[in-house]
């Protein structure tokens, strides 16, 4: 099962995931997340992070002077690459995968974009953040969750539900 969860920038999507990902240490989790680097208050990037090995990059800066640009930001290709070959060296091992995020950013990796590929029709539980801007590309690969401030609990909840009683299909 394919769960994706969108919303508008600052709803909660992260912190959804950081959320779920406490309640669901009984599993074997693959998968990475991108939380912000920020400095005195200001967000300065994102890192990427491989939840298995905890190895991490820098996936975007304000203060990189190469890669493709996004917003204000220039991507890491190589950086997203080495934590994607990380990811996979867990992922055949892993009941749950968490991808934190679908996003431009990450789609200027051709290893991003294949792993997707192959986890998306794997029969692992797969929960993935999913930027507004590729809902209408994954709509039809699972079950989308429009996230917003009000509802964080509600949908915290039944996406939990899910994954607890979910587990991947027997070898």
């Amino acid at each position: 099962m394919n769960i994706f969860i969108t919303g508008n920038p600052g709803c909660g999507k992260s912190s959804l995931i950081q959320k779920i990902l406490a309640e669901i240490s009984d599993k074997k989790i693959s998968g990475f997340i991108t939380p912000e680097i920020r400095i005195r208050g200001q967000r300065q990037g994102f890192k990427i992070i491989d939840l298995a090995s905890k190895e991490e990059e820098i996936m975007a800066s304000l203060n990189l002077n190469r890669g493709p640009g996004v917003s204000r930001y220039r991507v890491n290709v190589k950086g997203i690459d080495f934590i994607i070959d990380k990811f996979m060296e867990s992922y055949e091992d892993s009941q749950c995968v968490i991808i934190d995020e679908i996003g431009m950013m990450e789609f200027f990796s051709r290893k991003f974009r294949e792993a997707i590929k192959q986890v998306l029709i794997s029969d692992k539980v797969v929960m993935a953040t999913l930027s507004r801007k590729f809902v209408k590309k994954y709509k039809d690969k699972g079950q989308i969750f429009f996230l917003t401030r009000d509802n964080f609990d509600e949908i915290y909840n039944r996406i939990l539900a899910k994954i607890r009683d979910l587990s991947p299909k027997a070898d």
